[in-house]
């Protein structure tokens, strides 16, 4: 026999029936190697250069198949072949493998119905473009989010892996989550390549679908709502069934996400049946709070909108409805409720029914933003977690950037100017405690009493900021927070604030008067979005300044997703969140550590939304 030998295009390295040869070998292109490298029962594979590598036969049957032409590698899942292109950077290499699909597409039939898995498929998966598709959404024109094309087949999740791909890495896992309030994003806006790099992690990152496509419910078990949340399920269901072959750990996985996708988080933390698809969780300004949850009368107000609008409204019951639904373009579902329809312009209140996560009595069984003690049974998977949340000071930028001409008008001033108190005490305020409680115009009062400064007018514009950002997303952060932590020694807890501000933050220049870091800033220390966001020349310098403190950032991050704990060589000691003290860090230049993160209006909005708590039954759900 010749010394060298043509591979044939399906090659298995020994006999696959014996125990101790359980690696099978695929070229897509025919190549030459040594005889000697693969007719012996060895225990070699191809790496995607098309060199020999060690792998033991004794692992589970993760299949690798390179291709030396395209620096692509094939992985062997449970589900079917995929493929991943090969990416190189200063710093080193990832493999991308692009448009892997985790359940069967979301359409006709499966319209409005939770995601079903995804089986085996033949051929294989995985796309060289490096964006894989967008679910269907809003149009909204920002950059980032100016998608040119949706798909409804859009149940799909991205993987990076650094370096080359073996099974005795066991590398963690970090699965990210988008926000968007449930209505808008897409996966493929954030690319984790830093992350992925600098601390030597597999990032996942997921679609689900969105408005009333992921939430639409008739509470009814045929229309019953919530199957965003099910599809990031069914998502982590499959990278925990599959993330070895990419030379992944199943059991040190860790979800984390922003904004809605940080609500998400939290809520996966409080669903029991989640045990064993993640271990940690990282909440980025938002957890479940009074904003994740429609009210059952906002959703009963949605469907009868929607079933008007499509022509459904008239059929005997849910499957007829369900039946008249899944038939429709996908357009006449996406455009059928529209901002106009779930916003009062006049105090910029949403009551976007059908459009975010319901207590469906299954799935979610109680409406989860008012905590209860920690020791209840519903925060029992939660607390065997490792958990980390936190925010930016300036969250409230949400509030200045959602002011509508006709609020303005209304109490007449300019945001670009200042918010007058009025819009508080008047308006702000009462929705929040309406939301909460009800109609209780004294715990308004309250408020607008605790928010109040006579310093200056800039201040009381930042105070009004300050309030939506406290109760939308540092309050109900501080609250889960300590749920976790009291008399909690199985998990840890951590805390962060960001300060930092944004070279250039995402929706331009806040108005002169406004301070702090605002919703979303943080973003930019995690992801590259440079095909999204050009850098301007005069902010360059502030941006490269801005990457030693991301590059701390990320190892705080990935030493949490590798160990339970962030803290590590060369960056300050993160101290652990604990009941008595509540020590959490801040992340400006320098770093830094405080305690008691906004104490007096915690106890304050807690409190009422213990009152809320106390009147809440089912029905007004």
């Amino acid at each position: 026999m010749s010394s060298r030998a043509t591979i044939p295009e399906y090659l298995y390295l020994g006999d696959r029936k014996a125990p101790e040869c359980y690696v099978a070998l695929c070229l897509r292109h025919r190549a030459t190697y040594h005889s000697s490298a693969y007719l012996s029962p060895s225990k070699a594979f191809l790496s995607p250069r098309g060199q020999i590598s060690d792998m033991s036969p004794s692992k589970p049957s993760s299949l690798v198949k390179g291709d030396d032409v395209v620096n692509a590698v094939e992985i062997k899942t449970t589900s079917g072949w995929v493929r991943g292109y090969e990416e190189n950077f200063d710093d080193g290499k990832v493999f991308r493998f692009v448009k892997i699909p985790f359940a069967k597409p979301p359409i006709g039939k499966l319209r409005f119905r939770p995601p079903q898995p995804i089986g085996e498929w033949d051929g294989v998966q995985g796309i060289s473009e490096t964006k894989s598709p967008v679910c269907p959404q809003w149009h909204f024109p920002s950059p980032g989010f100016n998608f040119s094309e949706t798909n409804e087949d859009c149940l799909y999740l991205d993987i990076y892996v650094p370096g080359k791909i073996s099974l005795e890495r066991n590398l963690s896992v970090i699965v990210w989550i988008f926000g968007g309030g449930f209505i808008i994003g897409a996966a493929n806006q954030y690319r984790p390549q830093p992350m992925v790099l600098k601390g030597d992690v597999i990032v996942v990152t997921i679609n689900y679908r969105l408005g009333l496509l992921g939430f639409f419910t008739m509470h009814d078990p045929l229309l019953s709502g919530n199957y965003g949340i099910m599809d990031q399920i069914e998502a982590l269901r499959w990278i925990h069934n599959n993330i070895a072959s990419f030379g992944g750990n199943p059991n040190s996985v860790t979800i984390f996400g922003e904004s809605a996708g940080g609500m998400s988080i939290s809520l996966l933390t409080l669903i029991p049946s989640n045990e064993g698809l993640f271990q940690r969780a990282i909440s980025q300004s938002g957890v479940v709070s009074t904003v994740t949850f429609a009210k059952k009368e906002w959703e009963i107000r949605t469907k009868d909108i929607f079933l008007e609008r499509t022509n459904c409204s008239d059929k005997r019951d849910a499957a007829e409805t369900l039946d008249c639904l899944q038939k429709l373009p996908v357009e006449n579902i996406t455009n059928a409720i529209m901002l106009p329809d779930i916003m009062d312009f006049q105090n910029v209140s949403y009551q976007a029914g059908g459009l975010y996560p319901s207590v469906d009595g299954k799935l979610i069984d109680e409406h989860l933003a008012y905590p209860k003690s920690p020791e209840d049974k519903s925060y029992t998977f939660f607390r065997s977690l490792d958990f980390m949340s936190g925010t930016l000071d300036g969250e409230g930028n949400m509030l200045y950037m959602g002011l509508t001409p006709d609020v303005q008008k209304k109490y007449n001033f300019s945001v670009t100017e200042k918010i007058p108190k009025s819009v508080l005490c008047e308006m702000t305020a009462p929705v929040f405690v309406n939301n909460a409680v009800g109609n209780v115009p004294e715990l308004a009062q309250e408020i607008c009493d605790f928010y109040t400064t006579a310093e200056s007018i800039d201040a009381q514009s930042n105070k009004v900021c300050e309030f939506h950002g406290d109760s939308t997303f540092i309050v109900p952060s501080n609250l889960m927070l300590s749920t976790h932590a009291k008399d909690n020694p199985q998990a840890n807890t951590y805390q962060f604030l960001i300060t930092k501000t944004r070279p250039f933050p995402i929706g331009g220049d806040p108005p002169s008067w406004f301070k702090g870091a605002g919703h979303a800033d943080d973003l930019r220390f995690f992801f590259n979005f440079s095909d999204i966001f050009q850098i301007p020349d005069e902010k360059r310098k502030e941006y490269d300044e801005d990457q030693g403190l991301s590059e701390k950032i990320i190892q705080y991050w990935t030493n949490f997703a590798k160990f339970g704990n962030p803290n590590g060589e060369n960056i300050p000691l993160w101290p652990s969140y604990e009941i008595n003290r509540k020590q959490y860090i801040i992340f400006d230049t320098p770093i830094e550590t405080a305690e008691n993160l906004k104490s007096e209006a915690t106890d304050l909005l807690s409190r009422i939304l213990e009152t809320g708590r106390r009147h809440l039954t089912r029905d007004e759900l």
